[in-house]
């Protein structure tokens, strides 16, 4: 049991984000987009709205005090950039991270200004402290300056800037799901499974675990973790086929687990198949954070290399292939009246 609850732990810190950006300054947790609108009438700091110069900018501008600490949003390959190009003028601001990204970030890459760097390369991870605040507007006439500091996010994909705010606020993408498929690859899209009477939903790889044999050389597999894609209430085990003659559940491929959702994901309900109860939470309704383990895969004779995930807002079978893939985190218009 402690070799079980040790690898759960080490788990935990392990699991992807899979689209949901950490908080870039310490003193800024829900990302507050910079308000340079004295009327309040507009958030200029949000992606590509109008800055006080009167120009547009495909980023965000942080609110964040000098010399609060800041935190990588993504994993990957940190340089140190001057984004102003050396200008003496802006020379006081001209101080950027530069993190591209790896991993489920592959192909995405982000700019910080302005960072007084702790590091100046190597990899980072999500989350991990890069430096601290500098002042972006020193270089600015007084008069022009603002009476609050922030730093300005920038994100690329594939060189194309892109709009991070879903990522950061709000973000409802459902992270890692298998503890050896983190980027949650699907076998087909959304589709309905005879093997689960029928439900509709997404069928995400999930192939055995591998790790050295503890008195060997030998190379042993395990059932995958699985995490829980949303926060809620874990009912427990769910039964799909019930027995009327004997009266009784059976079979080792009969076993599922069901989640009511909370916090933002109130209004949700989530379903998975061929996965089985973590024995160790023991009996009961559990609150669960998004991303804890929850389960194993099934390692029955007839149990598939994958999962199934049924998602269910308000009772109705809902699509959020999306969400799973981290191709948008933000909420769908279901069509649905909230």
């Amino acid at each position: 049991m402690e070799r079980i609850l040790i690898l759960l732990l080490a788990l935990i810190a392990q699991t992807d984000a899979l689209g949901c950006m950490s908080p870039v300054c310490g003193a800024n947790p829900a990302n507050k987009v910079q308000n340079c609108d004295p009327n309040g009438e507009e958030i200029c700091g949000k992606f590509n709205g109008r800055r006080s110069n009167n120009i547009r900018f495909a980023g965000l501008d942080l609110h964040c005090p000098v010399k609060e600490p800041i935190f990588a949003p993504i994993s990957g390959i940190l340089t140190y950039e001057m984004p102003f190009g050396g200008d003496p003028s802006k020379v006081c601001a001209d101080q950027a991270a530069r993190i591209d990204g790896t991993g489920q970030w592959q192909g995405y890459y982000a700019i910080i200004t302005t960072v007084i760097l702790s590091k100046y390369g190597g990899e980072v991870s999500a989350g991990e402290r890069i430096g601290s605040a500098g002042n972006i507007e020193c270089a600015l006439e007084h008069t022009q300056q603002s009476n609050t500091n922030y730093v300005q996010l920038q994100v690329f994909r594939e060189g194309k800037p892109v709009d991070p705010t879903n990522h950061f606020t709000d973000c409802m993408c459902t992270g890692q799901i298998c503890e050896t498929n983190n980027k949650n690859l699907l076998i087909g899209g959304f589709k309905g499974d005879s093997r689960f009477n029928g439900v509709k939903g997404v069928e995400i790889v999930c192939t055995l675990a591998e790790e050295d044999a503890e008195t060997t050389d030998d190379i042993v597999t395990r059932a995958p973790v699985i995490y829980s894609p949303i926060e809620g209430e874990l009912i427990g085990r769910k039964r799909l086929n019930f027995d009327q003659a004997n009266r009784r559940y059976e079979g080792c491929e009969n076993e599922g687990l069901f989640i009511v959702g909370t916090g933002k994901w109130t209004d949700f309900t989530v379903n998975l198949y061929n996965v089985r109860y973590r024995d160790d939470l023991g009996f009961g309704r559990k609150h669960i954070a998004q991303g804890q383990p929850i389960g194993y895969r099934l390692t029955c004779p007839k149990a598939s290399n994958s999962i199934f995930v049924e998602v269910r807002f308000q009772g109705t079978v809902v699509n959020v292939t999306n969400q799973f893939l981290a191709k948008d985190c933000k909420l769908p218009d279901f069509g649905i009246l909230y």
